[in-house]
């Protein structure tokens, strides 16, 4: 489980699992991924695992259909992502599976189209939850705002892209009895829907705060890279925000730790100020070792479980608005927030220099996830609601 959405879905997995049996069909990309799901039998009463090749992306496979697709696509309303990842074999598990199923989840906007003929039967046979861990909407535009395409062919394609996925996320909001969002901010997006209930991210929380063997000069950035987002927030404090911190602090490095690292980032280890890890076994080392956790994202929605883990393990964390948003955090109180190169930079300079404010964060933020952020909460509201969709059926 090393992303967060995995996590965050192995979590409410589990919840259901606690209260009635769960038949779990899911993509795979590779023999690894495969061997994995057996660590979730225990969960579960059937896996069916489908293979992420067996999609389709609506181009039948030659060229000439490609173009097909996109204007199919368009007269449809549908949006990229409500072909991209769908697989006939998925949609054939799902519909054999569903007659014995009182209460059918849904993860994330782009596996609603294996579903669709069952949400459109009437008179409905199951419940139906779809859980947004992110919203897809803002996570587009804000990829747009900040990366704009090049050409007017490709900002027409993909604004109008965009305009397609905000009608199908609307559309998907009303269809479903619940929808599952991270925060309360990501709840007001959509208004007054009463079926929009938020089940927050968690963390496994230690026993006590990690000592720290750390040398005082050590950033620790920790991702998965397979997100665009999160290499783009790596390259600007790269680029733009630790030049001003090594100007301040003699020693400073990054490190840089995380699955999937394309060879943009492998090409950023130079072996004096910025290490390279790449996958590892375990974190706790590294946040051991780590006197700051940084998380530079200029695009993303949802909330990051990268804070609750640092939270957790008792290291301060510097954050855009954008990185913590959606979490009950409050700027020098929890964390610190800079939004600007240099603001985030003097931020960072602050805690490598100042024990004391490190303390003081490092205790506020355990209390507060404490409180509000472990995953026994989590699973409590998931129980909540699939017991009352369920006493509906």
């Amino acid at each position: 489980m090393n992303s967060g959405t995995r996590i965050r879905q192995f979590q409410l997995l589990t919840a259901y699992a606690q209260i009635g049996e769960v038949v779990l069909v899911c993509f795979y990309t590779d023999e690894d991924e495969l061997a994995a799901a057996s660590a979730l039998v225990p969960y579960c009463a059937e896996i069916h695992p489908v293979h992420f090749g067996s999609r389709r992306d609506g181009s039948g496979g030659s060229k000439v259909p490609q173009w097909w697709g996109q204007l199919r696509r368009a007269a449809a309303l549908e949006p990229f992502l409500a072909n991209h990842c769908f697989s006939p074999e998925m949609k054939s598990f799902v519909d054999e599976i569903a007659p014995s199923c009182g209460l059918i989840h849904v993860g994330r906007l782009h596996m609603i189209p294996h579903v669709d003929s069952l949400l459109n039967s009437n008179p409905r046979q199951q419940r139906f939850v779809l859980d947004l861990d992110d919203i897809e909407t803002v996570l587009k535009s804000r990829e747009l705002r900040i990366s704009p395409p090049a050409t007017w062919h490709d900002r027409v394609r993909e604004y109008s892209d965009l305009f397609r996925l905000w009608l199908y996320q609307r559309r998907a909001i009303r269809s479903f009895e619940r929808v599952l969002v991270c925060s309360q901010r990501d709840r007001r997006r959509f208004g007054h829907n009463a079926g929009v209930t938020v089940v927050p991210n968690g963390v496994d929380l230690p026993p006590e705060i990690l000592h720290q063997d750390s040398d005082g000069r050590t950033l620790l950035c920790l991702a998965t890279y397979g997100h665009w987002p999160n290499v783009d927030g790596l390259r600007y404090f790269v680029d733009k925000i630790f030049p001003l911190i090594r100007k301040e602090v003699i020693g400073a490095r990054l490190v840089v730790v995380g699955r999937d690292v394309p060879q943009a980032v492998h090409a950023l280890h130079d072996g004096r100020t910025i290490w390279v890890e790449g996958t590892v076994p375990s974190v706790e080392a590294y946040y051991r070792q780590a006197t700051v956790a940084i998380v530079p994202l200029r695009i993303g929605a949802g909330t990051r479980l990268k804070i609750l883990e640092a939270f957790a393990w008792g290291r301060p964390v510097v954050s855009t608005s954008v990185g913590c948003e959606g979490l009950d955090v409050v700027d020098g109180e929890h964390l610190l927030i800079g939004d600007e190169p240099r603001v985030f930079a003097n931020a960072c300079i602050d805690l490598l220099k100042d024990g004391q404010l490190r303390e003081r964060l490092v205790r506020r933020a355990r209390e507060l996830v404490e409180g509000h952020y472990t995953w026994d909460l989590v699973h409590q509201r998931v129980h909540d609601v699939a017991r009352e969709l369920l006493e509906e059926c």
